[in-house]
């Protein structure tokens, strides 16, 4: 499934994923999950940010339409019962009468996320499926491009200007660190794949949008700019899969 906006700056947004060409189709169905995992929590609190946004609610509507799906074909227990938690978060109402995101809300979704990434994970480890291991970076470079943008929505949505989240413990991601150790990561594949002319092009395109984007992820405090950070995101990660797929 593709699905096309027209962003701000003159830029077109594809939300859509990679072909994933010669990859398993169980491996295929596995990673859509925990990147889409990422994707319903960053459209989740882009509604309560846009004040119950109808577009935003329908990205999140497809978005679980689509893992729901996924996840039934993936016939394992431990995905399917994480799933059902994380459904249940992801559909509860953000905010309380008076328009405020509600406290819990902060908390249960990335409490629920992260026991279905692991499930889906693990199923990955377990069935031994092939992959790339070059370009598999390539992939973990995209999910960890989805975490910064989750966890940066989140902060965005907080209506204590992040202070919930940060008193949240171990249920919370530093967007600062994982910024940090992204601009390391696209230095490291644009240096693996520089004699991969395909790869290599999406990889930069990837870092000029990363490289627009990156200041705002870090100088959260002083500046949230949630719907800029969540535009390219999508440029990002539509680059970064389409490197995926060229490499495999």
């Amino acid at each position: 499934m593709i699905r096309r906006y027209i962003c701000a700056l003159g830029t077109m947004c594809w939300l859509a994923h990679p072909a994933y060409a010669v990859l398993d189709t169980q491996l295929q169905n596995l990673q859509t999950i925990e990147t889409d995992a990422y994707k319903m929590a960053t459209h989740y609190f882009m509604y309560s940010v846009t004040e119950r946004s109808p577009e935003e609610q329908d990205k999140l509507n497809s978005l679980i339409a689509q893992t729901q799906t996924l996840v039934d074909q993936s016939r394992d227990s431990k995905i399917e019962a994480a799933w059902q938690g994380y459904h249940h978060a992801i559909t509860v109402n953000p905010m309380d009468s008076q328009g405020l995101v509600v406290e819990d809300t902060l908390i249960n979704v990335q409490r629920e996320l992260k026991p279905l990434v692991a499930a889906v994970e693990s199923s990955i480890a377990a069935a031994h499926l092939p992959s790339n291991n070059s370009s598999a970076l390539i992939f973990q470079q995209s999910v960890l491009m989805e975490r910064m943008t989750a966890e940066y929505l989140r902060r965005a949505s907080d209506p204590m200007g992040g202070a919930i989240v940060a008193n949240t413990g171990g249920n919370t991601e530093d967007p600062e660190q994982m910024a940090v150790q992204f601009t390391k990561n696209m230095d490291n594949l644009l240096h693996t794949y520089e004699g991969n002319k395909t790869v290599y092009e999406h990889l930069w395109v990837a870092y000029r949008y990363w490289n627009f984007i990156k200041g705002r992820m870090i100088d959260f405090n002083t500046k949230s700019v949630p719907y800029i950070v969540s535009i390219f995101n999508n440029n990002i990660t539509v680059q970064l899969n389409n490197a995926y797929s060229a490499a495999n």
